[in-house]
C-alpha cells in the first residue's frame, strides 16, 4: 500500500497576549502560582476572530509550503471542539477561504487528540480514495469557553490554529506508525458546549474533573511513548523528538524524569501559548520547524490525549 507523508506545516496565533500578570488583575492568582503548577507564562486570545479564521491562516501557510494547487486537494478535514458554527463546518470555511472548488470537507472532534485523529483519517483517505493531497486544519478558540473567575481552568487555555498538508507524492515526511484509542467510560470528565442547556453558563464554560483528567494524561503519556519507541525500535540514545499535547509543562517534566528521557527530546511551547486543545501539537511542531530543530531522518512522536477520553500517537520520519 502506498505511503503517505506530511508535505506542508502551518501555524497561526493571535497577536493579543494574556499574561499571568494580566490574570492577577482578573482573579485570585499570581504568576508564581501559575508557572509553578503549569509552566505557562502567557497565552493568546482571538478576540473577535473566529475559530475557522485562525485555522485558515495556518492552512494558507501549509498549502503554500506544499506546492500543490487548490484542485490537487481531495479533502479538507477540520479538527476542532470550538467551531463557531455546527454548520458550516470549519473544514468548509477553510476550503472556502482557500478557494478550493472540489475538495470534500468535514470536521472531526476528538478534543485534544483531534489533530492526531485527523491526520490518521487523512492518511487513510489518501490511501483508499486517492488524490494528490489532503489538508488537515485545526483551530481552537478556547477563550470563548473560559470563566475568568475560575482560576483552576481559565489560566490553562489559549487560542490558535495549526495545519498540515498530506500527500502520497514525495517529497514528504513519511508517516510510519499510528495508534488511536479511547476510554468512553471517562466521557463526562471533560465537558464543553452543545445544545443541551443551550446558552447557560453551565453549558458555555469549559468544565473538567481536573485530577482524574491529569491522572489519565500521565498514564497515557507513559504508555504511548514507550509503545511508539518500541514500534520504531528506538533507544534513548537515538535521535527522536516527542511532541505531546501541550497540557501541562510540569506534568511532562515529571513523566520525562520518570521515563529517564531528557526534556531536550520533548518539544514544548505551552509556556507562550497555553493549552490550545487540538491545535497544540501542530503549533509545537510548526514552531520547531521554523526554528530548524529537526534533521532529516529524525523520528517525531506526536502524542495526543484529552476529552472523550481519547488518545492518539503518530510517528513521522522527518
Amino acid at each position: 500500500m502506498k505511503e503517505i507523508g506530511i508535505r506542508g506545516v502551518g501555524m497561526y496565533v493571535p497577536e493579543k497576549r494574556l499574561t499571568n500578570k494580566d490574570l492577577e488583575t482578573m482573579m485570585d492568582t499570581n504568576d508564581e502560582w501559575i508557572v509553578s503548577r503549569t509552566g505557562i507564562s502567557e497565552r493568546r486570545l482571538a478576540g473577535d476572530m473566529t475559530t475557522s479564521a485562525m485555522a485558515l491562516e495556518a492552512a494558507r501557510e501549509a498549502v503554500e509550503e506544499s506546492g500543490f494547487a487548490g484542485d490537487d486537494y481531495a479533502f479538507v478535514i477540520g479538527s476542532t471542539a470550538t467551531a463557531e458554527h455546527a454548520c458550516p463546518t470549519l473544514g468548509a470555511r477553510v476550503a472556502q477561504g482557500l478557494g478550493f472548488g472540489n475538495a470534500y470537507c468535514f470536521d472531526l472532534n476528538a478534543a485534544c487528540s483531534g489533530l492526531v485523529y485527523a491526520l490518521a483519517m487523512g492518511e487513510s483517505l489518501l490511501k483508499s480514495g486517492g488524490g494528490k493531497a489532503g489538508l488537515i486544519a485545526a483551530g481552537e478558540k478556547m477563550s470563548a469557553l473560559m470563566d475568568y473567575s475560575d482560576r483552576t481552568t481559565s489560566v490553562l487555555f489559549g487560542d490558535g490554529g495549526a495545519a498540515f498538508t498530506l500527500s502520497s507524492e514525495p517529497p514528504y515526511h513519511r508517516i510510519l506508525e499510528t495508534v488511536l484509542g479511547a476510554d468512553p467510560s471517562g466521557a463526562d470528565l471533560v465537558r464543553m458546549g452543545g445544545s443541551e442547556k443551550h446558552g447557560t453558563a453551565e453549558d458555555r464554560h469549559f468544565q473538567q474533573e481536573g485530577r482524574a483528567v491529569f491522572r489519565f494524561a500521565v498514564t497515557k503519556l507513559k504508555e504511548l511513548v514507550p509503545l511508539m519507541m518500541d514500534k520504531l525500535n528506538l533507544t534513548p540514545d537515538d535521535r527522536f523528538f516527542i511532541i505531546p499535547h501541550q497540557a501541562n509543562l510540569r506534568m511532562i517534566e515529571n513523566v520525562a524524569a520518570e521515563m529517564k528521557i531528557p526534556m531536550e527530546k520533548f518539544v514544548m511551547n505551552i509556556q507562550n501559548y497555553g493549552n490550545t486543545s487540538s491545535a497544540s501539537i501542530g503549533l509545537a511542531l510548526a514552531e520547531a520547524v521554523r526554528e530548524e530543530r529537526f534533521q532529516p531522518g529524525d523520528k517525531l512522536l506526536l502524542i495526543g490525549f484529552g476529552g472523550g477520553l481519547t488518545w492518539g500517537a503518530m510517528a513521522v520520519e522527518w
